[in-house]
């Protein structure tokens, strides 16, 4: 299933035109992040993420992309991140530096 969504937010992007390096970009984020989570069932908004590329601190060639991560959509169990990923760029292509899930509080109830 992740396969067929992965497979859809790619064309989704084809869709948009988006730049070669921010696609690279969005693409190697969401490679990485499916082979984080394997196992897990999860939707990236892969146009937002797309939308928010933006020079890094650190350097040329590092991009900064953020959206909101959302697992278990549907399910009582279903609960929302925000998903921050850099990357560098290069001629060799884009290679994910780091990934971050932060909890949103609201998701967080301390009562259960």
């Amino acid at each position: 299933m992740r396969l067929i969504l992965l497979a859809c937010l790619s064309l989704s992007l084809l869709a948009c035109g988006d730049s070669g390096g921010n696609k690279a970009a969005v693409d190697a984020c969401l490679a990485e992040a499916d082979n984080r989570l394997a196992g897990k069932t999860f939707e990236i908004d892969a146009r937002q993420l797309t939308a928010s590329a933006a020079q890094a601190e650190g350097g040329d060639g590092m991009l900064q992309l953020s959206t909101t991560i959302v697992f278990d959509r549907g399910l009582a169990s279903e609960f929302t991140q925000t998903f921050n990923c850099k990357v560098r760029m290069d001629a060799a292509g884009a290679s994910v530096i780091s990934l971050e899930f932060i909890w949103n509080m609201k998701d967080l109830d301390m009562d259960k």
